[in-house]
């Protein structure tokens, strides 16, 4: 009988191990993509074969960590002491690098896309170890309508931040077209490619969105939900919602595109990341 904990301990003890083992490799491939990306869009005037090398290489890298933070979340959400924050902020960096990856696929053009998409899941993964806590709560006690509102606000807030992504190289690319800094636009999208990034990936975002607030919703009409919430937040969570509402429909029906729609794309992207901080600080613990 006396045994069996300690036959626990000790597999834990390897999932522990594992994990750190796996999160340390996929930021070092995650690091080595953001470094060939960088070489390759630096050399993108050049008409010498390397640019197009550091290219694919990254693309590699980039693969590669994607299957090792896949294997991360996974391990996070199987071991018994899995807790709330470190499989959020996981499965949220796996999952913009799956929008990230699936958007680009053999675009050449996307690679800068893929460059900001991987500086942010490099981000979140450094930063993991230093905003967990042994009080947080553990993913396999919340209940299921929990889950259902956390991986729904993940999921929206993923393609909200590429779109974020996307919205920054529209800028960025639009000031130096004014600036009249004209150059070959190898591994560089198009402005009209970028719009349409951040139009439909913000759609599908929005929709997500919509799906966490009214779980949200249905979790205020718990007690022991409601006694960690605040009238603030719940504002708050709708504000966000309204901001995206009306940037997509000021785009569908009053021509709020380009240039506006990725100002206002970034703002909105900055409100729900705070607004996402606050759900998990409170489905954690940290809240109480």
């Amino acid at each position: 009988m006396d045994k069996d904990p300690q036959q626990a301990l000790i597999v834990l003890g390897y999932m522990q191990s594992a994990e750190a083992v796996v999160r340390i490799a996929l930021v070092a491939f995650f690091s080595a993509a953001m470094i060939l990306d960088a070489a390759a869009i630096q050399g993108r005037n050049t008409e010498k074969a390397w640019p197009e090398y550091c290219r694919r290489a990254a693309r590699s890298f980039f693969l590669c960590g994607l299957v090792l933070s896949a294997a991360h979340l996974t391990l996070l959400i199987a071991s018994p002491a899995g807790t709330v924050l470190p499989i959020a902020l996981s499965g949220l960096a796996t999952l913009i690098a799956i929008v990230a990856v699936l958007l680009e696929r053999d675009k050449l053009e996307l690679r800068p896309l893929g460059f900001l998409t991987g500086a942010i899941v490099w981000a979140l993964n450094v930063a993991a170890p230093f905003l967990t806590e042994s009080a947080s709560a553990q993913i396999h006690t919340l209940p299921g309508l929990s889950i259902l509102h956390i991986t729904t606000a993940l999921t929206g807030e993923a393609l909200c931040l590429v779109a974020f992504s996307a919205s920054l190289l529209y800028i960025w690319d639009y000031r130096r077209l004014k600036s009249h800094v004209l150059e070959q636009r190898r591994f560089m999208p198009s402005l009209q490619t970028l719009d349409a990034i951040v139009g439909r990936v913000s759609l599908v975002g929005f929709l997500l969105i919509s799906t966490s607030l009214a779980t949200g919703v249905m979790l205020i009409l718990e007690a022991q939900m409601r006694a960690h919430l605040s009238p603030l937040k719940v504002v708050w969570a709708f504000a966000v919602w309204s901001w995206y509402l009306l940037a997509l429909v000021g785009r569908g029906f009053w021509g709020w595109t380009g240039k506006r729609g990725a100002h206002l794309s970034i703002w909105g992207s900055v409100l729900l990341a705070l607004t996402l901080f606050g759900t998990i600080w409170n489905l954690s613990g940290r809240g109480q």
